[in-house]
């Protein structure tokens, strides 16, 4: 573990972009009054009044984005490389201890920033060489549930434990304490750990161990629970369970998270599915159980490694049709659905319903944004390229 000190540069981006859609209601009100008067026998006297009202739903103010305007908000980078960032891949807060957790997906790491976002702000880094490498390959997203643990899910498809050892698709998810003093990023302090989904680019929490995940291997989505975990360092995994929904109705490209996001209301989740360039949803209480997966390496149990058949999938957000060149990061707060786009950099804000309702251009370039998350009235923002998490916050 190395620790650093704090290190904030304010930095107010002038860029352009991102303009606001008008979010205002729209209300019309066209009344044509006609009047002819024939002056013989005859009085016509046709008073057509149309009135037309399209009212639009009001739209929602989006002060996290400034309501698309730049100069009303600050942006501010929190963490650099001499934190220990390298390639930052992803950033999420402990629900009860406030501390923002970033994954490195460069060098198998974590980075713990304390007291984050203010002057009080230090700097953990966590890498071991008893396992970060398989446990914490190649990291692509983190999800923290509100039991204070949290799992990691890993963009590697190769040999991670040397010749002879665990085949190349074996990697899956990572459950891992969330006590930073037993924390170690390798094999002592990870709790649990399912397989079968290498190229995972996105993960979420559906409540105490269980996870879902974004199976790029498989273009899937796959539902894990660790049920009971083994405790620090333990290796039973036979508890557990893994279903394999809507396998080949989502995309996989190489090198970008496809974050997910799970509404515990109505258990619906939320995809961002990079390789078709949309936000789908998946319903979760959907779909029954079909046949066992072809692998099982953790000797799960008969109904605890299967498809599930029939889940249903939709389009929420067709990309093409609001600007999306390529949605990777994605978050929700206060029934606002944040989007990132990879290729361009910029935040867009959509309502649940799939309405668009606003964007900003962060000026971090192209190919740089990947995973970002809402805390304490602001987005968090990682920027794999210059190696930062930065905040946009509103101004006052």
């Amino acid at each position: 573990m190395r620790s650093f000190s704090f290190l904030a540069v304010v930095m107010m981006v002038a860029c352009g972009g991102g303009s606001a859609d008008d979010s205002s209601s729209t209300s019309e009100s066209d009344t044509d009054t006609d009047t002819d008067t024939d002056t013989d026998t005859d009085t016509d006297t046709d008073t057509d009044t149309d009135t037309d009202t399209d009212t639009d739903t009001t739209l929602p103010s989006v002060p996290l984005l400034g309501d698309g305007d730049v100069n009303a908000v600050t942006f501010e980078v929190w963490a650099t490389s001499a934190d220990g960032l390298s390639m930052p891949s992803d950033v999420d807060f402990h629900p009860t201890k406030g501390r923002a957790w970033i994954t490195n997906r460069d060098d198998d790491s974590i980075v713990v920033l304390s007291e984050p976002g203010t002057p009080e702000q230090s700097s953990d880094y966590y890498w071991s060489s008893n396992g970060s490498n398989h446990f914490l390959a190649k990291p692509s997203a983190l999800a923290f549930s509100e039991n204070g643990d949290f799992a990691t899910i890993h963009e590697e498809d190769e040999l991670t434990q040397g010749v002879g050892g665990t085949p190349a698709d074996f990697m899956g998810p990572t459950l891992w304490t969330g006590t930073q003093g037993f924390f170690d990023g390798g094999h002592a302090s990870h709790i649990d750990m399912l397989h079968n989904s290498p190229n995972g680019v996105g993960i979420a929490s559906a409540g105490d161990n269980a996870y879902w995940v974004f199976d790029g291997h498989h273009e899937s989505i796959t539902y894990y629970d660790f049920r009971t975990d083994h405790d620090m360092g333990g290796a039973d995994h036979s508890d557990g369970k893994i279903l394999r929904y809507v396998e080949g109705e989502v995309s996989y490209v190489e090198g970008v998270g496809s974050h997910l996001v799970y509404d515990d209301r109505d258990g619906m989740l939320y995809v961002a599915d990079s390789g078709n360039n949309r936000i789908a949803v998946l319903d979760t209480n959907s779909g029954t159980l079909g046949g066992p997966l072809g692998t099982n390496y953790d000797g799960l149990g008969p109904g605890d490694s299967n498809y599930m058949d029939g889940a249903v999938m939709t389009t929420l957000i067709e990309g093409t049709d609001v600007g999306l060149e390529m949605p990777s990061g994605l978050a929700m707060a206060d029934d606002i659905l944040y989007v990132g786009d990879h290729a361009t950099g910029m935040i867009h804000a959509f309502t649940l319903s799939g309405t668009y309702i606003t964007g900003i251009d962060l000026g971090v370039g192209a190919s740089t944004l990947q995973g970002f998350t809402v805390y304490d009235g602001a987005i968090w923002f990682t920027n794999e390229f210059d190696e930062t998490v930065s905040t946009i916050r509103p101004n006052p």
